[in-house]
């Protein structure tokens, strides 16, 4: 009869170590190459466990996380060790704990200012000496090299895709179109895969939903009501076959995929967007760049979009949905801030919903936002509404000249806009030469100039360059103010019709169309020893350069 050795496990621990309480901690990288399963990493810790005579007294497991910040659960690790209950934490291997050098000195510091420690499975440091303790740092300097080195990598690959290549950094479906991947099976290609140009084509069914999602949402739909009509009415699915939820509708709008557009970050941005954090900029500086994809909707369509969300933005959420004739116009000349609607009495004391307009600035912040605050009647405003479409919407407006025969007609703002635009043009030409033949001759004669001045140069030429850009993007924006002349066939036959058959909200979206703003100013008038409070009107047309725009 055959007998199983009994012999004791041979502990390699010090007797003082035998039967402490650790905490196992294993993290499954982001880095496909790092992606150590956690079954491995969880064998690897029992096994030290075993040989020096610890205790697993629990686990904590982060998945699919980065090593490269510590918003993760080691977190709460080293939070249970400073509560005393482990005295310490293992990992498969250091590289596990953090790959960046800050964070790992901090909460490396944290977890030994409470007599905890850090010990790896399978890469056997002493820390406690200064040997063991310079091992262990030298450590964690590669795992934080091998980091960065992966993610300029990939950095370099995720350009490549969007700049040489027009395509998004990851490849996968997009709603409205047909994906054609890099790789496709081919049971006739060797190793069964074939290789083709990947590309987006426009989907047979979808496209059109698309387009009509833009329409609807330029109709002033809210996202929710989008949601619910595609989910639904038509019941379609996102790219990923899950239902659409009210941020992932807006997040595919402001893409701008569907515009033939890639959106990325500025990468003049140190915000950390993209490193650190993942949310969004938090200087607001995404860009958008040409994209190989075919668009569903126009330029207009895209740049309708655009300055529609940029005025939601602005506008409180109860001013967005049209109440009343003037809702989301009005803006209060001291702090330039919204007017709101506001219940109050009428004539014979019955309580009257949107009786009055205030501030809202100083209604809800109070007077260190808004000091004098702005109180008028709704009546009033509509009066001035209606006097101002009197003016501007009569027949002959058109014909009539914009300013008495004895002044000098102010310069049109598209025209000097379109010179300013020629001369910026150039700008960037000369730009891009220079950059040519820097580049050029350094190429023809390398040892000509330093390395560190060749690399200032260029970056002081591409920074200049990108400015002359973004210049000419505002001087574009110019340029596209409509005229007036666009407007005609909107106000002809306005006044007729406009106290007979057309309700608030009809009256509203056309108000829109014209106006970019009404600005109300209240000011106290002093008449001996009584006062009296004189309001003015201010219309700041469409057609016109908005006096408002801090960069006209």
């Amino acid at each position: 009869m055959t007998t199983r050795d009994q012999t004791p496990a041979t502990f390699h621990g010090s007797p003082a170590t035998i039967g402490e309480p650790w905490l196992g901690y294993i993290r499954v990288s982001t880095w496909k190459e790092e992606k150590i399963s956690d079954t491995l990493q969880r064998s690897a810790i029992e096994q030290w466990a075993a040989r020096t005579g610890r205790r697993i007294v629990g686990w904590v497991i982060d998945l699919d996380a980065t090593g490269r910040n510590f918003r993760r659960k080691i977190m709460g690790a080293i939070e249970r060790v400073e509560a005393g209950e482990a005295v310490g934490i293992a990992v498969w291997r250091y590289s596990r704990f953090g790959r960046n050098r800050t964070g790992n000195a901090v909460n490396l510091a944290r977890l030994e200012a409470v007599g905890g420690q850090l010990e790896s499975a399978t890469e056997a440091v002493d820390a406690r000496t200064a040997v063991g303790e310079l091992q262990r740092e030298m450590i964690f300097a590669f795992g934080n090299f091998e980091s960065n080195r992966a993610g300029e990598q990939w950095k370099e690959a995720h350009d490549h895709r969007r700049f040489q290549l027009g395509l998004p950094a990851q490849g996968r479906p997009r709603f409205g179109y047909v994906w054609h991947p890099r790789r496709v099976p081919d049971a006739t290609a060797p190793g069964g895969l074939r290789l083709q140009n990947e590309r987006y084509e426009l989907h047979p069914d979808h496209a059109s939903i698309v387009e009509e999602l833009y329409e609807r949402k330029l109709a002033n739909e809210g996202f929710a009501t989008l949601a619910h009509w595609i989910n639904d009415e038509l019941s379609i699915p996102t790219a990923r076959g899950n239902r659409w939820a009210v941020n992932t509708v807006q997040r595919y709008l402001d893409s701008g995929f569907a515009a033939g557009l890639l959106r990325i970050h500025d990468p003049d941005c140190k915000c950390g967007f993209g490193k650190e954090h993942w949310s969004r900029c938090k200087q607001d500086r995404m860009l958008f760049i040409p994209g190989a994809q075919p668009a569903i909707v126009t330029p207009d369509q895209w740049k309708e979009y655009g300055a529609h969300r940029e005025l939601v933005k602005k506008t409180p959420p109860r001013a967005r949905r049209a109440t009343y004739t003037t809702t989301g116009l009005m803006r209060h000349d001291h702090c330039r801030g919204t007017v709101v609607a506001r219940s109050g009495r009428g004539p014979n004391g019955e309580q009257v919903r949107g009786h009055t307009f205030v501030c809202f600035n100083h209604k809800n912040k109070g007077k260190s936002e808004c000091a004098p605050g702005l109180y008028v009647r709704r009546d009033e405003v509509e009066a001035e509404v209606f006097t101002w479409l009197e003016k501007n919407a009569a027949d002959g407006i058109d014909t009539a000249p914009s300013v008495p025969h004895q002044r000098t007609a102010p310069a049109d703002p598209r025209a000097k806009a379109a010179e300013e635009r020629a001369y910026t043009v150039a700008e960037i030409a000369k730009v891009d030469q220079a950059l040519d033949r820097l580049v050029t001759d350094h190429a023809m004669d390398p040892e000509k100039y330093p390395a560190d001045s060749f690399v200032r140069v260029r970056d002081q030429f591409m920074g200049k360059k990108r400015d002359l850009q973004k210049h000419l993007q505002t001087l574009a924006d110019v340029e596209a103010t409509p005229t007036r002349e666009q407007f005609r066939p909107l106000m002809v036959g306005l006044l007729e019709e406009w106290k007979k058959s057309i309700d608030p909200v009809e009256k509203n979206a056309i108000l829109r169309q014209l106006l970019r703003r009404i600005v109300i100013r209240s000011r106290k008038s002093e008449q001996g020893a009584k006062w009296k409070l004189e309001r003015e009107y201010e219309f700041h047309p469409a057609w016109e350069p908005d006096p408002w725009d801090t960069d006209s």
